[in-house]
């Protein structure tokens, strides 16, 4: 009797027992199920994202040329913008929609177009070599059609990985003891290990790629598994118990659970990668075209002063310093020469400036000379009007004048001309396009209190 209550109990706690490994199973599937819900609910808000961008970079292009082309009208409306429009191109109509396909087949890509390396230093051929050998392979293998080609493919692809891991580990190794031997390391060996580096990292990125490849295609080959019916008969004639199937059910059903979440991942870093290529071109566009707006804005303006009978009069603000953020050193009038300007170690009486303003423009007088910046009918920069006129007008980035550049409103057919320095030292007026700007010096102006002293200026 004790001997069958004994048996019983077994049977009581395996029973429990089994009830509980099936209901954590269930949680875990579940939790998969949700896990692979979420991925593709996150797949899909990447890939609307993903065409918004692309159609705000239409706009922005389609944008571009409207700006362009207005511009060029409005320059058209002088004689010398007349004159500058006969001697230069048309604008063309963007070709975005055509020129774009192959932009978007790339992108769409899960590879990238073969990378060619430039000055690639001697001992780092070898392994650039490798890593160009594993990136056509790998073009091969997304290619391949029957899984025997795609599993030959792969089993060439990891050793051709290994191969360039080695290579690449060969250079760093002397790169590292040729580092070590010397207590000055040469330019040549740094440049190798930043070139070696840059290898591993490309071939990281490849290595990523490749495992991306792996789970598409086992994405699509899952439906050719054994069905569950085939499994379970499979067990069954094998004496499987009911707790292996079950468990075995159970990890099949989680190995294509993390089969799909690793494929969804996949797509989503590719998807992400497309957008920040978009995205950085969004910025580069959106930057041209603010730019070109205010070109414009600059032209339209001017127009409008030549159209009108009177002009407004400029209002004093302060006097101020005007200094190069780079060397410190302040905007000053020559000491023998009152019209030139120059840069001064120190701050003296020929470095004030009253500035004046004038809707957006900005007026400088020199407190020494009395003399006003500007340009001359040549286009050289001089500190010699006796008046603020057309030629005097400035423009500064926005409000903070702190670290601003400087651009001279008459210059570049009206469109604008940024101050410069030749040879680090001499301020000159420079072209107007934005290259120019990201290369034009940033200056500070800040006020110079004087107390007990007013000033105005009338036209």
């Amino acid at each position: 009797m004790a001997l069958f209550s004994e048996i019983h109990e077994k049977q009581n706690v395996s029973e429990v027992s089994s009830h509980n490994r099936e209901e954590e199973y269930r949680h875990a599937q579940q939790a998969g199920a949700e896990a692979v819900l979420v991925g593709r609910e996150t797949l899909a808000t990447v890939v609307h994202q993903g065409k918004q961008l692309e159609n705000s970079e239409a706009i922005a292009d389609d944008t571009v040329y409207t700006v362009d082309y207005a511009n060029r009208l409005v320059r058209g409306m002088t004689w010398s913008g007349w004159l500058a429009n006969t001697f230069s191109k048309p604008v063309n109509a963007p070709e975005y929609r055509n020129s774009n396909i192959e932009t978007n087949k790339e992108r769409t890509s899960i590879l990238k177009p073969l990378k060619m390396y430039e000055f690639v230093p001697e001992s780092c051929e070898a392994a650039s070599q490798s890593i160009q050998n594993y990136h056509l392979n790998l073009q091969v293998f997304k290619d391949c059609k029957t899984d025997e080609q795609k599993g030959t493919c792969r089993l060439i692809c990891d050793d051709m990985y290994r191969q360039a891991v080695l290579k690449i580990t060969e250079v760093l190794t002397q790169s590292e003891r040729n580092h070590n031997s010397y207590i000055n390391a040469s330019t040549k060996e740094d440049n190798t290990k930043d070139f070696a580096l840059q290898l591993k990292e490309d071939l990281s990125y490849l290595r990523q790629r490749q495992y991306i490849l792996q789970q598409v295609f086992r994405g699509v080959t899952a439906n050719n598994s054994l069905n569950e019916d085939t499994q379970k008969t499979y067990y069954l004639s094998n004496g499987v118990t009911a707790q292996q199937e079950l468990q075995d059910q159970h990890l099949n059903t989680l190995s294509k659970q993390i089969q799909e979440l690793g494929s969804l991942a996949g797509n989503i870093s590719i998807s992400t990668e497309q957008q920040a290529e978009v995205v950085d071109s969004l910025n580069s566009k959106n930057e041209t075209l603010h730019f070109q707006m205010n070109v414009m804005n600059r032209r339209t303006e001017q127009l409008i002063k030549d159209k009108s009978w009177g002009q407004q009069k400029a209002e004093f603000s302060y006097y101020a310093w005007i200094r190069h953020n780079a060397s410190g050193r302040y905007l000053s009038i020559a000491p023998n020469n009152d019209s030139i300007l120059n840069l001064s170690n120190a701050l003296n009486e020929k470095c004030i400036f009253g500035v004046y303003t004038r809707r957006r423009v900005l007026g400088l007088q020199n407190k020494y000379s009395r003399g006003w910046v500007g340009r001359n009918v040549f286009g050289q920069l001089t500190c010699s009007a006796n008046s603020f006129n057309r030629r005097q007008e400035w423009e500064a980035d926005g409000d903070d004048w702190s670290d601003t550049t400087l651009l001279v409103v008459s210059g570049g057919w009206g469109a604008g001309g940024y101050l410069l320095l030749e040879k680090g030292t001499q301020p000159i007026i420079g072209g107007y396009d934005l290259a120019t700007k990201t290369q034009a010096p940033k200056w500070c102006i800040s006020e110079f209190h004087i107390p007990s002293l007013y000033h105005t200026v009338t036209n």
